[in-house]
């Protein structure tokens, strides 16, 4: 907003959770709710419909930028008014929200909605139920407030398209309910050219922003070399821009586009890299971007069409919310379980559509999205999917019925939709489908004697040989992962594929365990060892597995290294039948992905690959050995 707001209304800055109002002079100091903010958007919005609305040119309405980014949530006495009115049609009585927030403990209980503020800075811990709401809120009222513009747009000029720019898998918005007032999805990515992982980070956001309306999506910031807001702000490397374009491409994009146009000289941006560099049009980043734009110029056959996938995962907003307001078991950062279960379906060329649990038949379906049929998918993976109902198990279990492999990893279904602990079963309806009954959860592999907290650090690591009682003492909080016994043969053959032989795999998981017990007729695939920070429940099942109808249920109750999670996504995949061009390819940084009638081949190594005639025809292409240089891409139409 412009400076005169902020001083004609100071009232439109946002208020911290400390209670200090903001000033002008970085950007997005609004506050969401503020009247005073919408009525002057509502007025920029119809003066530009207004005059520009009936222009050829104008082909898309693209309303504000990055919803959230820097400010999504404001503790002003108008958002404190909103908050209560919100609460108010949530729950229509305040005994409701005593029950749900469960406000009996602590003697936090309301006798009216008047009563309720924001959760601000506290003595100690945040209601959760309290705190899980106020993420709601928040994430409401910013689509509130970009509703507010879009339906003006659309009064005004019904056949432009309305977009926003959202922020791969942004923690504060709910993208499945936002992408229901979203024309065309549209995405802001900008991996660090220094991880070596980023190209898992490029297909873990192209296939989240495809799944929130099941359509294309529209890249629409990228920068062509470095970024300036990193503490190290590496530049990509030649040929990494094109690469990841491309990407985005097959994992759904349809359009290609950038930020920003010519480099800026002065202001918070000047080191954020643009199609046109300081150094100008004779430079090696305005070179590349003209040879991309060369390369999009011919790949017109592929905007439109599907990436057709056969691999789901459930993957909720609120629920990644109810685990973060969780006051235990663990510490939780959102989105972690979705990113590592993907990140090992896309080292082993899986496109993954994901699937937002309230879009699911019989489902309330908050998010107005169409129904979402999980029979389509031939191998189903919920990972860690805290908060769950017991619709989703319902779903889940048409699914395994007509085939489907499906994978549950834990800790998913330990509370329902309202934050109520599951009880008997710590694992709810998902872990009854799996035919097992979580007793326990145990959470203790990592050494805190640096930890977080200060009692934690009273009392240093014992040392054996001067401390003759505390040095006896064995701690699981000293081990450094959990062990599992490996039983099944299908897996310890998986497990070879991916170098590790014999049955004992030391480093199986990280900090989760959980002490199961059957609770129907299910085949163990692994027990924990007795070497691990799980040795007080060695022995006790950690994978299992459970036949139903012609598919089956895995019920995964650590949380699995990377290793584990690639042997079980390949035991479930060979029983599925699904194989994928990547691997088919087989050669180490080559992702190979079908959208439509091309294949897209991908190398993201530095060394320069060729595949064979023979593969190439077996993967439905021209027989004729293929080149592709390093971190390069190669379109091949498919026959």
């Amino acid at each position: 907003p412009p400076v005169w707001l902020a001083r004609n209304n100071p009232e439109t800055l946002p208020v911290t959770s400390s209670g200090v109002r903001l000033g002008f002079g970085s950007r997005q100091q609004y506050c969401p709710t503020s009247a005073v903010f919408r009525s002057a958007c509502r007025d920029l919005v119809t003066a530009m419909a207004t005059r520009f609305g009936g222009h050829p040119a104008v082909k898309m309405w693209h309303i504000s930028n990055e919803y959230g980014c820097h400010i999504h949530e404001c503790f002003c006495d108008s958002c404190a008014a909103a908050f209560r009115r919100w609460l108010a049609g949530r729950y229509k009585t305040i005994g409701e929200l005593n029950r749900v927030w469960g406000t009996a403990f602590w003697s936090q209980s309301y006798t009216s909605f008047d009563q309720i503020t924001p959760p601000a800075d506290m003595p100690t811990f945040h209601n959760p139920g309290q705190l899980h709401d106020w993420k709601r809120f928040n994430s409401d009222m910013l689509l509130e407030l970009y509703n507010g513009e879009r339906e003006i747009l659309n009064r005004l000029t019904p056949d432009i398209p309305v977009t926003t720019n959202f922020m791969g898998l942004f923690p504060h918005c709910d993208y499945f309910r936002w992408a229901r007032d979203i024309d065309v999805v549209s995405d802001d990515s900008y991996p660090d050219p220094a991880n070596p992982a980023s190209a898992a980070e490029v297909a873990f956001e192209g296939d989240v922003m495809r799944s929130l309306k099941n359509k294309p999506f529209m890249l629409m910031e990228q920068t062509p070399s470095a970024v300036q807001w990193r503490g190290v702000n590496s530049p990509k490397r030649p040929g990494q821009h094109a690469l990841w374009s491309l990407q985005r491409i097959a994992h759904g994009a349809d359009a290609i586009l950038h930020f920003q146009w010519r480099q800026s000289v002065r202001g918070a941006e000047t080191f954020h890299s643009a199609m046109v560099p300081h150094a100008g049009e004779d430079s090696r980043i305005f070179e590349q971007t003209c040879a991309l734009g060369r390369s999009l110029a011919q790949l017109d056959s592929v905007c439109g069409s599907a990436v057709t996938s056969r691999v789901a995962m459930l993957f909720s907003w609120d629920s990644e919310w109810a685990r973060c307001c969780a006051i235990g078991p663990t510490e939780h950062r959102f989105g972690e379980g979705a990113r590592a279960w993907h990140r090992t379906l896309f080292e082993h060329g899986h496109t993954v559509d994901f699937v937002d649990p309230a879009n699911l038949s019989g489902a309330a379906n908050t998010t107005g999205q169409p129904i979402s049929d999980l029979t389509d998918y031939a191998l189903i993976i919920v990972p860690e999917l805290f908060a769950a109902d017991k619709n989703v198990a319902e779903q889940l279990e048409k699914a395994a019925a007509g085939g489907a492999q499906i994978i549950v990893a834990a800790p998913s279904g330990v509370v329902d939709s309202t934050g109520q602990a599951s009880q008997l079963n710590l694992g709810g309806a998902l872990a009854e489908l799996a035919g097992v009954r979580v007793v326990e959860h145990l959470t203790a592999s990592v050494p805190r004697w640096e930890g977080a907290s200060s009692f934690d650090r009273l009392f240093a690591a014992p040392d054996e040989s001067c401390d003759l009682i505390t040095g006896a003492v064995t701690a699981t909080g000293g081990r450094q992962s959990v062990a599992v016994t490996v039983s099944d043969r299908a897996l310890a053959d998986s497990l070879e594929k991916f170098g590790h032989s014999g049955r004992q795999l030391e480093h199986a998981g990280r900090i989760w365990a959980e002490s199961l017990a059957g609770a129907g007729d299910i085949d163990v695939l692994c027990t924990y060892a007795d070497t691990g920070s799980a040795l007080d429940i060695a022995g006790q099942p950690a994978i299992t597995s459970r036949q139903v109808g012609r598919g089956s249920v895995m019920y995964v109750s650590v949380d699995a290294r990377a290793v584990v999670r690639a042997a079980l996504v390949d035991r479930a995949a060979s029983i599925a039948g699904i194989s994928t061009p990547t691997m088919t390819i087989g050669i180490p940084g080559v992702e190979a992905i079908e959208r439509g009638d091309n294949l897209f081949v991908l190398n993201h190594s530095d060394d320069t690959v060729t595949i064979g005639d023979t593969t190439m025809d077996e993967l439905g292409a021209d027989p004729r050995a293929l080149t592709v240089g390093p971190r390069q891409a190669v379109v091949v139409p498919l026959k």
